[in-house]
Order: C-alpha cells, then structure tokens, then sequence
C-alpha cells in the first residue's frame, strides 16, 4: 500500500522545486486525464452557450467563442487535470539522510571576532566583510562533503559550539547563517577554539559511530593574534594530537590597515591595522600533521577550500532514505482555487449579456 507522511510546508516546498516528486497510483492519473481531454473537446465541440434573442425567437443563436470563453475553458481543463493528479496521489520525496555516508568528522572553527568585520572581502564584484567571505566559501565547501559529520564552532573572546557534529548538512547551513560579527566577543580566543573543538570529537578510544583517530579534522579560520582565553594554541593543538586531530590552519586577509564595515547607519568609515600571528598557526597545524594555508585575498580562501577538500579522503556515500510527504491537499487547494476564479469571472467580471 503506498504510504505518505505528513511534514513540514517548507520541506514539501523544497521537493517541488527540486523535482523530487512521484506518483502513488499513475493508472488514475492518466484516466483521469483522459477524463479531462475528453470533458475539454466535448466543451470546444459545443461551443459557447446558445441563447434566445428577440428577432429569432424560434431558435438559439450561439454566442462568439472570445478571449473570454476561451480563458474560462482553459481554467476549467486546468482544474479537472488538478483534481485527476490529486486523486492519484502526489508525493514528495524528501531525503531524510542528506549526508549520509562513511565520511570523516570535521568540525569548523570559525573566527567572529572584531577584525572579521574589516571589509576587503569580494563576493560578486562587490566589497563585504571577511566573515561574509568565509561563510560563503564555508558553505559551498559543505555542500561538497556530502557523507561527512560535520560541526561548527565558533570562537570570539570565548568559543562555543554552534552546531553539534552531525550529518545533516542543512542544519549545519542555517547554523552558519546566524552567525554574526562580535557574536562570541571582539577578542581572538584561538587556544580555547582548538580545545572546544576537540571536545566535539570525543575521546580517542570514541564510542561506535565516531570516526576513528586519524579521521577527525579541525578546519580553523582566523585572522588575527590569540589574545583571550586560558589556554594557548600550543597547548590545545598537544591536546588536539593526543585526540588524533589534524588541524588545517587557514589564515585570512592581509595585514596593516584596512576599512571596516559600518556597525550602524551614518557611521562613518574607519580604517585600523589588523594582524595575522602566521608563526603560531604554522605550529598548530605542523604539531597535529596538518596544513596552513594564507588567503590574503579573497579568491585565495576559495582556492584553499578545494586544496582542503582534495587533502581529505572523499566519503563513501549511501543512497538516501526518502520520506514520502502527501501533496494531495496541495493539488487539490490549487484546482479547487482555479474553479473559484472560474465561477467568478463567469458570473462576475467575464460574464456575457446577450
């Protein structure tokens, strides 16, 4: 018996736009279609309605099939055709495990500190700040590591976890978008990044389910000096190694003085020096057998996000689990709403007097 599952309007939404859509019984929707064809060309062979008029008493004379006509017949045929697929059960089919998959556990650490406000970032020939440069590129290199768990955190003068490692990529997506300039503090808090994140993967002897040591990577995007926090990059990055943590460290925008964007309307444009500690994220990515990467311009963060993704093994992908939702009230509100513009233009705005 075909079954179906009622969810949410966006997530039905979301399949129809991408096609992911099927048929419970296709039989009845084409004899209901032929339903349809056979109502339409009975109604084009007999025309408009005929009516009585004075000088011709005796017989009826046929109104003159115009644009009216024609636009009443055609939202008639639409609804009957909406009405036939309604009834054979439309369905969307959407993925339940988007990212499922034998992958690696990667968590992302990104800065949100004060300076990733400066403006010398670049998306479509306009200038943005840098944290708009690295989410976009962040989320576009999500959507290429389709079978990994993947967590994001995010770091200030203190760091917190934003997303859990998880494999449903569009929670990771929104969790990214609601991330903001100053959401963790104006400070660079790179040590207790590194350690928060490592507590993300767990422990190195990790219970069923989390990938094994040598499979846990850290991606970490700054662009500034540790200057809070407890505990320093040098020490979090032992600890990272003991865990089997690979770091890839990866620097952004340049140094010296650079604008920064407005935090309120009419302020004016300010310019400050910013500084990128090169030596100290060498070092944590060296210590836990990863790389470091400099994006001083903005087309360079893009290129070091794929060196990134040719560096780690690609995961082995399984066919997602597809959760059927109805789409019957749909189909059926959109003919049932053609039949009222139907009635009311017959009876209203279209109607014909003799």
């Amino acid at each position: 018996m075909p079954w179906a599952t009622e969810l949410g309007g966006s997530a039905e939404l979301e399949a129809l736009l991408s096609g992911a859509v099927g048929i419970d019984y296709p039989l009845a929707l084409a004899a209901g279609l032929l339903l349809a064809c056979a109502l339409l060309a009975a109604a084009l062979w007999r025309g408009p309605a005929r009516v009585r008029v004075a000088a011709t008493a005796h017989r009826r004379v046929a109104l003159p099939a115009d644009a009216s006509w024609w636009f009443s017949a055609a939202l008639r045929a639409l609804a009957l055709a909406g009405v036939a697929l309604a009834l054979a059960g439309p369905v969307a089919l959407i993925p339940q495990n988007p990212a499922g998959g034998s992958g690696i556990d990667l968590v992302i650490a990104l800065d949100a500190s004060g300076s990733m406000n400066a403006l010398d970032g670049l998306i479509d020939g306009r200038r943005v700040t840098r944290l708009d440069l690295a989410k976009r590129v962040i989320a576009d290199f999500i959507r290429d590591r389709d079978g990994d768990r993947i967590g994001l955190v995010v770091f200030g003068q203190r760091a917190f976890t934003q997303c859990p490692l998880t494999v449903d990529h569009r929670l990771v997506l929104s969790s990214l978008r609601r991330i903001d300039v100053g959401i963790a503090g104006d400070a660079t808090a790179i040590g207790e990044a590194i350690g928060l994140a490592t507590r993300r993967f767990g422990a190195r002897d990790a219970p069923a389910g989390d990938a094994p040591p040598g499979e846990r990577v850290l991606l970490l995007l700054t662009d500034g000096r540790h200057n809070s926090g407890q505990l320093g990059p040098d020490t979090a990055a032992q600890v990272a190694a003991m865990h089997g943590v690979r770091i890839h460290a990866v620097g952004i925008g340049g140094t010296g003085v650079v604008p920064f964007a407005r935090r309120t309307p009419g302020e004016p444009l300010r310019f400050e020096s910013v500084d990128l500690d090169r030596d100290t994220l060498q070092t944590v990515a060296s210590r836990t057998g990863g790389r470091f990467f400099h994006a001083r311009k903005p087309r360079d963060l893009a290129q070091v996000a794929q060196a990134i993704d040719r560096l780690e093994a690609r995961p082995r992908l399984e066919e997602p689990q597809l959760q059927r939702a109805s789409l019957t009230p749909w189909v059926l509100g959109v003919a049932l709403l053609l039949l009222a513009v139907e009635v009311l233009c017959a009876w209203g705005l279209l109607r014909r007097l003799p």
